[in-house]
Parts: structure tokens; C-alpha cells; sequence
């Protein structure tokens, strides 16, 4: 008989435990696979640039590795957050699945919270890992094939993501400031909520659901954002004080929050009212 009817941390403690040790095989060869794939990438743009470039442009050739590096984490990051957010209702595609989960001996707040930790926060932990063992595969390699070589090294990852680009290689980051970093967080946070709520809805095929399904809503809104401007305003310009962009920036930063909040409440509701038999 379950006592606390929301949360107990022994017990949220336990079905963690349950989790990864129930799904410790399939979750290795998604990591395993998470690595082949940034590995396989860096490697190959890495041998393309030592096979291209000669003597004399060490610095052109390193900047052109670090900056595929840079763009393979973050495209990598965007694909793979998403996939994975995509598996936290996985549990519920078949019946029996369905039957172990909702009869687990906990609260349906502890099972959802638990499935939404590992596939998101412990995501990010688990893909800085893959990656940078990836970059040290790609430094290793290639430190065996051309021992000569002086210029192989890995991927300054926390440097080249966040700054002014003050180092002595490039005079570039990723992200300018803080504040666009939080930006770009919040956009991440914001497009995986939307497959964990996918997941909670469409259990099976849920990434490829969810993208179809955010696509066109995505061009919905958007065509009729077009012709409601058209109908209202003849598309002729309308004299407003327009805001300022820094106004906009953070209109949009609070709105990515806001709405990554709302998909994962939304999806706790929904994973709550789940049913062992799908009636549709």
C-alpha cells in the first residue's frame, strides 16, 4: 500500500534503480551508437582536412576541425535530444509493457519523473561524454596514423562555446554572450518537451509523429498569421512603435520556458491518464 500518494524519495529512489537496471542493454547500445555516430563524423571531416590542406596552414586546418566540431555538438545535441526524448513514453507500446508500468508500486508522478530524467537531463550528461570521447577517438587516431603530425588535438568545447573568441586559434564562439547561450537553452528545452509530449501521446513511431505533427502546426500558424496581417492591414505598413529587439529577445527567451514548462506538465497529465487498453 503506497502511503505517500505523490512523491517519497526512497521510493522514487527505487524506480530509478528499476529503470536502469531493467533497461541497462538497450540504453548501452544507444550510447554506444550515439558514440560510433560523432565519432565516424569526426574522423571523417578530420581526415578530409589533413588530406586537403599542406604545410604552412596548421592554423587554417585546425580552425576549419574545430569549427565542424563545434557544428556536429550542436546539430548532434538538437537530432539525438530530440530522438531521445522521443523514447520516454516507450514503455507504453504494447499492452504488457503498459501493465508493468502502471502497476509498478509507485506513484504515477515518480514513474513519469523518473522516465523524464533519464531521457533528458541524463541525456546531456551522457551525450558531453560520447562526444568527448568521440573528439579523443578522433586525437588517438590520428595521432597513430601521422605521428608527425603537430597540430592534432582535441576540441576546446567549454572555450569555443560561450565567450568573445580571444583564443590565440580562432576569434570565434558559438554563443557571444551568456544571454544567447540562455536562448539557445531555452529553444533545445523547448523542441525536446514537445517529443516528450509526443511520447506521452503517440507511444509508438513518436519522433517521426511528433515532427510531422509540429511541422504543420508550425505552417499553420504560420499561414494564418500571413493572411489575418493581409486581411487586416491590406498589407500595407502600419505606423507602431515597434519594440526594441532586446524586448523581443526576451519576450521570445521567456516564451521558450514558459512553453517548455507547460509540454512537460502537459505530458505528466497525460501520462496519468493512461489506460492499459488504448481505446483509439
Amino acid at each position: 500500500m503506497i502511503r505517500d500518494t505523490f512523491f517519497s524519495l526512497p521510493r522514487f529512489v527505487n524506480v530509478c534503480r528499476k529503470e536502469m537496471v531493467e533497461s541497462w542493454k538497450i540504453n548501452l547500445r544507444r550510447v554506444v551508437l550515439m558514440y560510433g555516430v560523432l565519432a565516424i563524423a569526426l574522423i571523417c571531416e578530420a581526415y578530409s582536412q589533413y588530406g586537403w590542406y599542406h604545410e604552412g596552414v596548421d592554423l587554417m586546418r585546425r580552425r576549419a576541425i574545430w569549427s565542424f566540431g563545434m557544428m556536429a555538438f550542436v546539430w548532434g545535441l538538437i537530432i539525438l535530444g530530440s530522438l531521445s526524448a522521443s523514447f520516454t513514453m516507450e514503455r507504453m507500446k504494447t499492452k504488457n509493457n503498459r501493465v508493468a508500468m502502471l502497476m509498478m508500486p509507485a506513484t504515477m508522478f515518480e514513474k513519469f519523473l523518473a522516465r523524464w530524467l533519464v531521457f533528458t537531463f541524463g541525456f546531456l550528461l551522457i551525450y558531453l561524454v560520447a562526444y568527448k570521447l568521440a573528439d579523443w577517438t578522433r586525437v588517438l587516431f590520428f595521432m597513430v596514423k601521422n605521428p608527425e603530425e603537430t597540430t592534432v588535438g582535441p576540441i576546446p568545447l567549454l572555450s569555443l562555446l560561450v565567450g568573445e573568441g580571444r583564443l590565440s586559434l580562432v576569434n570565434w564562439t558559438l554563443f557571444g554572450n551568456g544571454e544567447q547561450f540562455v536562448r539557445a537553452v531555452g529553444g533545445y528545452f523547448l523542441l525536446q518537451s514537445c517529443f516528450v509530449l509526443g511520447s506521452s501521446i503517440w507511444p509508438r513511431n513518436t519522433f517521426v509523429k511528433t515532427f510531422v505533427a509540429g511541422v504543420a502546426i508550425v505552417i499553420g500558424y504560420a499561414t494564418v498569421g500571413a493572411l489575418a496581417i493581409k486581411l487586416m492591414w491590406g498589407g500595407h505598413p502600419v505606423n507602431v512603435n515597434e519594440p526594441s529587439e532586446e524586448t523581443l529577445w526576451l519576450v521570445l527567451t521567456l516564451f521558450c520556458y514558459t512553453m517548455t514548462l507547460f509540454n512537460w506538465v502537459l505530458a505528466y497529465f497525460r501520462f496519468k491518464e493512461s489506460e492499459v487498453i488504448k481505446r483509439w
